[in-house]
């Protein structure tokens, strides 16, 4: 297998997310493999693979690292649609009773996301901002909802638009409540995302938004990925379904408002 990328790997955040992407194509990389795809020492990946380790988004191999379980590959976006589904559509309808005629809101390309559009349907004069493809046009026919679509370089396999091309639209505009899903959701490390590009438009969302609402399942609460685009004190509430959920909130509830779908 040869793999090369053209990159500055000196800025060890942008190199692991390389490794990572590279694992999730893979399945696994040796040492020696990663370090002439990167173009770094050996020692470095090593380096790289034992931090990766301690996230919990590895796990180092005989000469090399393998995806953890949980990390493998996302899939496409409908094959996400039916992964806690239950759950998700009360996440949603619970959401949605947050959102009042003439918000401007956001919600980002998660699945999450997708069927908090589906509980909009009835609604009218509400804006919303997304960088879901699916998402958008889930709410275009709706003709009571004015959708906004920001990003810039298409990710198929989730149906999101990722880059920094939103930045001078969002900061004219006004976002009274942002909803957001993530691949974890942790105390320490608060919302984090598997790769840098989707934190980073979800960072610059967050900037703009006045109530930041945290809208994932159970199976994400106490999970850590790779990069954290939003601490826990910026979260103002937390809406969350699945198993053993009163437990596996107790936790979070000095820090913000939670409520169980």
């Amino acid at each position: 297998m040869a793999l090369t990328l053209a990159t500055d790997s000196r800025q060890p955040e942008v190199r692991r997310q390389l490794l990572f992407e590279l694992l999730q194509q893979e399945g696994q990389l040796s040492v020696r493999t990663a370090s002439e795809a990167l173009k770094v020492s050996e020692v470095t990946i090593r380096n790289d693979f034992i931090a990766m380790e301690r996230e919990g988004l590895i796990q180092r191999t005989w000469g090399g690292a393998m995806l953890r379980q949980q990390n493998r590959h996302e899939g496409a976006f409908t094959a996400r649609l039916s992964e806690q589904r239950a759950d998700k559509e009360r996440i949603a309808a619970v959401a949605a009773t947050f959102i009042r005629d003439g918000d401007t809101i956001f919600l980002d390309a998660s699945t999450t996301a997708y069927f908090i559009a589906e509980a909009l349907r009835e609604r009218r004069t509400i804006t919303v901002i997304t960088n879901g493809m699916y998402t958008a046009l889930e709410l275009g026919p709706n003709p009571g909802i004015t959708t906004i679509v920001v990003g810039g370089q298409v990710r198929g396999d989730t149906g999101s638009l990722i880059g920094t091309l939103s930045e001078d639209m969002l900061a004219k505009l006004h976002v009274s409540k942002g909803f957001f899903s993530a691949r974890g959701l942790t105390l320490a490390k608060g919302l984090t995302e598997s790769t840098i590009f989707e934190s980073q438009l979800k960072e610059l969302v967050i900037k703009h938004v006045d109530e930041v609402f945290a809208v994932l399942d159970t199976s994400k609460i106490g999970a850590n990925s790779l990069t954290t685009f939003c601490p826990t004190v910026k979260i103002d509430c937390l809406i969350t379904a699945g198993d053993n959920a009163e437990t596996i909130v107790a936790p979070f509830r000095a820090q913000m408002n939670v409520v169980l779908g």
